[in-house]
């Protein structure tokens, strides 16, 4: 029974610690990490995207698009 009450507590301050938490929300944790770590907004205010991010996305990107283009192809 100990246990039980045990776990009914952690859970009721694992939900109070997330409720009061506002930056917990999966979008705005998602555009903190993607945002520039420099420079995350503009001078206007805008968002500023990681440039290692984009760059990795281009990256692979091309290599999928390499690697559709041979399979189709036979050479």
């Amino acid at each position: 029974m100990k246990r039980e009450e045990d776990i009914a507590e952690l859970s009721e301050r694992l939900r109070d610690l997330h409720a009061a938490d506002g930056e917990a929300r999966l979008g705005d944790t998602f555009f903190r990490w993607i945002e520039d770590p420099l420079k995350p907004r503009t001078d206007s205010g805008k968002f500023r995207f990681n440039r290692i991010l984009l760059l990795l996305a281009a990256l692979a990107m091309l290599a999928a698009g390499t690697f559709l283009f041979f399979s189709e192809i036979q050479l």
